[in-house]
């Protein structure tokens, strides 16, 4: 057992590189068992349900308050985010083929994405009454998750400190598991202001590229959405905080804006 995890950290510790899109130092060794075990994690915490078969309605269609149209909305805005993502991010389809769109009911106002290119949101955001604008923020802030390989971030920091806690010597499994989960933990959450931080940048960006004028999308995160129907929770501190980051970057040049050059 120790054996094998020192191969393990011996595999990843050395593979630190920096993200050649946000220029940032991660742990991105062994890309195709991170975003395995990104995408299985993603997996057990949600249970979505594919828009796909929706049909994309046209623009105009439905309103800020028609929660029978917002899957429509959501798949028609989607499918135009997509093709900027493909115009500023290329090699990024070579890891993901595409990205999929699904609603989900069971998580109510939120939204999520694996590193496969998965993205959720929560069937409860069509409470919020989102304007057109504020649904492409949202679904391009999980969109440049996947760009900036937040995911894999945080499975190598969760891989590599399973594997030293395999090394522990004179302690139980249990001791062990808990010592990995605890590293894993503070490692994953000292970065995750700067990943959130790079989501907002690059989600600007992608917005700029699909038409979308930044002054426009930081507006409307303020006056485009039902602030009185906001849930208490980190969801909804991270949209709060999002459309404050936004009024900032809409007043300067966009920091990403080499993705794909």
């Amino acid at each position: 057992m120790r054996l094998a995890g020192l191969l393990v950290a011996l595999a990843l510790l050395p593979g630190c590189s920096t993200n050649p899109i946000t220029g940032r130092d991660q742990i991105l060794a062994l890309p195709a068992v991170q975003a395995a075990h990104a995408n299985v994690s993603f997996a057990l915490s949600s249970g979505p349900q594919g828009i796909g078969a929706s049909p994309a309605c046209e623009q105009g269609c439905g309103s800020a308050g028609d929660a029978a149209g917002f899957p429509g909305r959501v798949a028609r805005i989607g499918v135009r985010l997509e093709l900027s993502a493909r115009e500023m991010a290329p090699d990024l389809f070579e890891r993901i083929g595409k990205f999929q769109i699904e609603m989900n009911d069971a998580i109510g106002v939120g939204t999520g994405s694996s590193a496969g290119g998965r993205i959720v949101l929560g069937a409860g955001l069509a409470g919020l009454e989102p304007t057109d604008a504020v649904i492409a923020f949202l679904i391009a802030r999980e969109m440049a998750h996947v760009i900036a390989r937040h995911a894999e971030e945080d499975s190598g920091a969760s891989i590599v400190f399973s594997a030293l806690g395999m090394l522990l010597p004179g302690v139980n499994f249990i001791a062990r598991f808990v010592a990995s989960r605890l590293g894993s933990s503070v490692l994953a959450g000292s970065w995750a202001a700067k990943q959130q931080s790079e989501a907002d940048e690059i989600a600007m960006q992608l917005l700029e590229q699909a038409g979308l004028r930044a002054r426009t999308v930081a507006l409307e995160l303020d006056i485009g959405i039902n602030h009185a129907r906001l849930p208490d929770g980190e969801w909804a501190t991270r949209y709060l905080e999002s459309a404050r980051r936004a009024e900032g970057i809409a007043a300067s040049p966009p920091r990403y804006a080499a993705i794909g050059e």
